[in-house]
């Protein structure tokens, strides 16, 4: 259970603060008239181009300024009216998420107010209505950057500031945020919300819930200091995506994008070895359609309310994965011959071992294998003497019983070949081609669907289902010296967000956001696979197992041999976690004062099964502690001959919560026309991780101790010869 303290430990240094990150840009201006002078009680409408409908209505106050705040991403047109003027529109503004735009002065004239002027849309250069610092990348950049692998981590980097360890912009991995690195900060402390709701999975910091597909994103923005008291957690970036969303009329798309490697050149490196090209696939395919939806007396075409938008997307994707070879012992070593394992100096004389104590050339060659029990030591425990297996090869007659199931696995190694390459510098090694795959499927469905109930009270719903997996031979998170045991990972998850935005008043705006996400994992071994290469009794292993029950598929034993090395990952392990959050968030416009407050409250249910040793696990190294140790790994392998082993008692599945409440209070004063101040406060009550179910963690509780039972410790001096015979 020590794995899984750790990484609850690591989530709750992770946690601190989640932010109620949501519909919160805002459009700010000025309405005066020819003059210069302030308009008060002007009408300003706010109105969707895209969806066709009111979004925000108010007046401008006593000093002609208005805000209206808790509005979405999109492109919006403004509206003033005033007694006696003509009626102003300023329309094509786009407005970015978490943006607070400041349109500046907006000066009516005299007239008719069925008469219009209409002011064409020019976003300032500087944001100077808020001192927060983002960067913006449209829906247009998405779409129309060329991206290697269409990976939405590619747009980040485009953003100043944001650095990458990978080597390639072609990355075939599930949803990880933490390859990137914003201003010198930790990769695991990047935030990443869609649609305003959390989406980072805080089990370890490091990936999303779903990774949002391309196509579906309306707009990334990267925040990267300053934040308001309305977003807590962030320690180094904000990354708000939002879904796009269904516009009045019917649009749709269809695309495909498609690497093979049929149209590259094979590699030098490849050509060098004989090889030939390596598979690299990523065909990504999908649809999308967006559009009205018509239900008689609640969205009618001609009062088009209800509007939806649909995206799926596939992708089928492999590469090449790792090294182009490996290396393991040579095949002879198996049959008991370690005369190749014998070395020389380069005139050709015998390499002899070197007593360290007298730092002198023993009679023993370097690489002889020796007889169980005779090995001598040195005092540091190097040997150095025994008596040698004549010719240097192991009598078969000694093989242990599980040799031959050690043979049949491990002959697996060397791929039916009948010549090897010798390793360079290692004559008793052998260097096998071969050419590892990864492979990563994925299918992804999100849903977003709008409802503007009235020109007061607006609501969307989103859904985004990611289906995803990934395979290759060596194994998920193995340490295999050879493809022994190829495995995938499965990764579904879904997020789920309703979020409603209600005007109580010209002045006055209350948002509700509820949010449910949900990730699981299993590894497993792959599909395909034959049983009779991993079956434990199909190869041929007849020993009893320590706790048998913990090898969920009965697999061959765990083992380090000299140069083999098999330690799979656990086949079956699986993990879950779940957030459920509410937030609510009220904004009030009073004279010059934007006031903000709002509550955030989160429940995190997840757990997962610690790593365990499920198959017995041999170290059949060379080690003074080894009485029969015959100075090479896999000599004692043949003979059975091992310093330790052990087996997990059992498999198990911890199950953790932890509950979380905040809440936050800020204003934004505009002090003038060149002054805005903004401050405030956030509270947050983080609540410890506990476990819960069958197993628990280990917990102190105070009111069980007993101070009488306690150990106690003598540390008097004894003198010479006297025994210590005080308690213990």
């Amino acid at each position: 259970m020590s794995s899984v303290r750790l990484l609850w430990a690591t989530v709750l240094v992770a946690l601190m603060v989640a932010p109620a990150f949501a519909q919160n840009s805002q459009i700010q201006g000025t309405v005066v008239d020819q003059a210069g002078a302030a308009i008060p009680d002007a009408n300003v409408t706010v109105t969707d181009s895209a969806k066709g409908v009111v979004v925000k209505q108010t007046k401008s106050t006593g000093d002609g300024s208005f805000t209206i705040p808790a509005l979405g991403q999109g492109t919006f047109s403004v509206a003033v009216e005033s007694a006696g003027m003509k009626k102003l529109e300023r329309p094509n503004i786009n407005l970015d998420a978490n943006q607070v735009l400041n349109l500046g002065q907006l000066q009516m004239t005299l007239g008719s107010t069925s008469e219009q002027v209409t002011v064409e849309a020019t976003t300032p250069l500087v944001e100077s209505a808020t001192a927060q610092k983002d960067f913006t990348i449209t829906s247009k950049q998405v779409l129309e950057t060329s991206l290697d692998g269409r990976d939405f981590q590619s747009l980040i980097r485009t953003v100043p500031g944001v650095v990458s360890n990978d080597t390639s912009d072609f990355r075939l991995a599930f949803n990880n945020t933490d390859s990137f690195h914003v201003n010198g900060l930790r990769g695991s402390q990047n935030n990443v919300f869609l649609d305003g709701s959390s989406n980072t999975d805080v089990g370890a910091n490091d990936g999303q819930y779903t990774q949002l597909s391309l196509d579906a994103v309306g707009e990334f923005k990267v925040q990267t200091s300053v934040f308001n008291a309305e977003y807590g957690r962030i320690a180094g970036v904000l990354i708000a995506a939002n879904t796009k969303s269904g516009t009045q009329n019917f649009h749709g798309t269809l695309y495909e994008f498609n690497r093979n490697d049929a149209y590259d050149a094979n590699s030098f490196f490849n050509n060098l070895q004989g090889l030939g090209k390596s598979k690299l696939r990523f065909n990504q395919f999908g649809g999308n359609l967006g559009g009205p939806i018509y239900i008689p007396k609640v969205s009618t075409p001609h009062d088009k309310k209800l509007l939806f938008f649909f995206n799926y997307e596939g992708t089928r994707a492999s590469r090449p994965n790792g090294n182009s070879y490996y290396d393991v012992p040579a095949p002879v070593l198996l049959n008991g011959d370690f005369r190749s394992s014998l070395r020389y100096n380069a005139n050709g004389s015998l390499l002899l071992i070197t007593n360290p104590d007298t730092n002198q050339p023993t009679a023993f060659q370097v690489g002889t294998i020796f007889e169980p029990g005779t090995a001598i030591r040195s005092k540091g425990g190097t040997i150095i003497g025994g008596t040698p297996y004549p010719s240097n090869i192991i009598p078969a007659a000694q093989f242990s019983a599980q040799a031959g199931a050690f043979q049949k696995l491990l002959g697996g190694a060397y791929r039916g070949l009948s010549s090897f390459a010798q390793t360079p510098g290692t004559p008793d090694s052998v260097r096998i081609p071969f050419q590892d795959t990864y492979t990563f499927d994925k299918d992804q469905k999100a849903l977003r669907t709008d409802y503007a109930i009235s020109s007061k009270v607006n609501m969307f719903f989103r859904w985004v289902d990611d289906a995803q997996r990934e395979s290759q031979g060596f194994g998920i998170f193995s340490g295999n010296s050879f493809p022994v045991l190829p495995q995938y990972r499965e990764k579904p998850g879904a997020s789920y967000a309703l979020n409603v935005v209600a005007t109580l008043s010209p002045t006055t705006t209350n948002e509700l956001i509820l949010t449910y996400n949900h990730l699981t994992q299993r590894v497993d071994i792959s599909g395909g696979v034959n049983p009779s290469t991993y079956d434990a009794k199909a190869l041929g292993f007849t020993f009893g197992q320590l706790f048998p029950n913990s090898n969920l598929r009965n697999t061959f034993p765990r083992f380090s041999a000299g140069g083999f090395s098999v330690f799979p990952f656990p086949p079956g392990w699986r993990s879950e976690a779940k957030t459920y959050a509410l937030t609510d968030n009220v904004t009030r416009i009073v004279g010059s004062h934007a006031l903000k407050a709002g509550v955030f409250v989160d429940v995190n249910t997840s757990g997962q099964q610690p790593y365990w040793t499920y198959a017995p696990q041999f170290d059949f190294n060379p080690n003074q502690q080894l009485l029969a140790d015959t100075g090479n790994g896999v000599g004692n392998l043949l003979l059975g001959n091992y310093l330790s082993v052990s087996q997990t008692n059992g498999v198990f599945f911890g199950a953790f919560r932890f509950n979380q409440v905040e809440a936050f209070a800020q204003d934004s004063w505009k002090v003038n026309n060149r002054l805005s101040l903004e401050y405030g406060l956030r509270w947050a009550y983080l609540g410890p991780t506990y476990s819960h179910g069958k197993y628990l963690e280990n917990y102190f509780d105070p009111s069980l101790y007993n101070p009488a039972q306690a150990v106690s410790i003598n540390t008097a001096r004894f003198a010479a010869g006297q025994h210590h015979s005080g308690q213990r």
